[in-house]
């Protein structure tokens, strides 16, 4: 029987080891340097391949997002319309029925996307619909049974009502612009 040391196997077997990782004639310095420029190029196709497999992954997780926000940003976009086309004129209610049905709409995309400060948007369109003038101003200005002042009033705030909902639709644009592109 032959009895070895554990400290003579561990000698043996890594000058086994280094011999087999050397190779049989080769030179020592030739295989790690030819191994490093390998995995050199190796590491650095692996990095770029999956940089670029990352930026396919943002990129279709933003048109899937854009996708999503298309029909509320084009809601908004009818809002600033309506509204620009209400600031021109002195609203009363007959003027706020097509604004109603756009509020509505505003409201269900507020609850689908709560995340965006669709909110402010409609807090700014109700306090607009809560200033229309009487229905025939015409006829009560000329015949004195209402205020000057009072009438005045109320398109003042008719119009600092809608310039602070253009405001908020606009921040609500950018925020979903911000968050596509």
């Amino acid at each position: 029987m032959n009895h070895c040391s554990a400290s003579q196997l561990a000698e043996t077997a890594s000058s086994s080891c280094a011999r087999l990782i050397a190779g049989s004639g080769a030179s020592q310095d030739a295989f790690p340097s030819t191994w490093t420029w390998t995995a050199v190029v190796g590491l650095a196709a692996l990095i770029i391949s999956t940089y670029f497999s990352i930026d396919q992954v943002r990129k279709s997780q933003r048109a899937n997002q854009a996708k999503r926000f298309q029909s509320d940003y084009e809601l908004l976009n009818e809002t600033v319309v309506l509204l620009d086309k209400l600031a021109g004129t002195p609203a009363q209610k007959a003027d706020l029925t097509s604004l109603g049905e756009l509020l509505s709409r505003i409201k269900q995309a507020e609850r689908r996307f709560p995340e965006l400060p669709l909110g402010t948007v409609v807090a700014h369109i109700d306090a607009y619909r809560k200033t229309p003038l009487p229905d025939d101003f015409h006829r009560k200005v000329t015949s004195k049974r209402v205020l000057l002042d009072d009438l005045l009033d109320l398109s003042r705030q008719q119009g600092a009502s809608i310039a602070s909902a253009l405001a908020a639709i606009s921040a609500v644009q950018n925020e979903i612009d911000r968050r596509t592109t």
